[in-house]
């Protein structure tokens, strides 16, 4: 019998609360007594996680116990730059979301690379490790549930955790200018994955302010509304 997408997406979740692979994480079904987290892949889909979304957002990682006790397992409601920037970086290509609340299905799909909780600050640094146990078990699987058009990776971890679930060699350029530069590479089932930069305060005012990003995401918009045709 051939599981529905929403079954599937169930099972993977139920995967999810059960792992236990990363040293020095926390998953969110035991963090905080697993009292904020949910019956989604991990606390940023819980703001988007639309299964027949044609576009996917995929971040670093989500943030902290401390935030997620702070927040309630959601994300701050207004004044979070990443999630404020991704607003406007979105609305550039013609997709509206509205700002984070309580759970809802919304437009697209947003997930992260490390879907577990790190301690310390939302600026704690991140294991390769992390990326890999993830990239393999989860965020490979998400993609292949939920079949966007296009997938954007906010950051270069985020674009090499992508890669390499997939297995996918990429001659790396030395900047990651360059790499969001090259454009976007084709995923099995013709998706499209575009490397873009963080969103994030810190990147918006040392690396790549909100002007430039808004140009990086054109292409994106382009192969959205060419139905994802253009891959580089």
């Amino acid at each position: 019998m051939t599981l529905s997408k929403k079954e599937r997406y169930s099972n993977l979740v139920q995967s999810r609360k059960q792992c236990s692979d990363c040293q020095g994480l926390v998953n969110p079904s035991r963090g905080v007594e697993g009292r904020y987290d949910s019956f989604q892949i991990g606390p940023w889909s819980r703001w988007q996680g639309n299964l027949d979304a044609n576009i996917m957002v995929v971040g670093q990682d989500w943030g902290t116990t401390d935030y997620c006790l702070k927040w309630k397992g959601l994300d701050q409601s207004q004044g979070n730059p990443t999630n404020d920037n991704l607003r406007r970086l979105l609305h550039s290509i013609g997709v509206e979301i509205r700002p984070p609340g309580a759970d809802q299905r919304g437009e697209i799909f947003l997930t992260n690379a490390i879907l577990c909780l790190k301690q310390g600050n939302l600026q704690s640094p991140v294991q390769d490790e992390w990326f890999r146990n993830c990239g393999r078990k989860f965020l490979k699987p998400q993609i292949q549930i939920v079949k966007p058009k296009v997938v954007v990776a906010l950051g270069n971890k985020a674009f090499r955790a992508i890669l390499n679930a997939y297995g996918i060699h990429y001659a790396w350029p030395r900047t990651h200018r360059r790499v969001v530069e090259l454009g976007c590479v084709k995923l099995p089932k013709e998706i499209l994955v575009f490397p873009a930069y963080h969103c994030g305060a810190r990147v918006m005012n040392t690396h790549r302010d909100l002007e430039a990003q808004l140009n990086d995401w054109k292409p994106t918009g382009k192969a959205l509304r060419s139905g994802g045709e253009g891959a580089a």
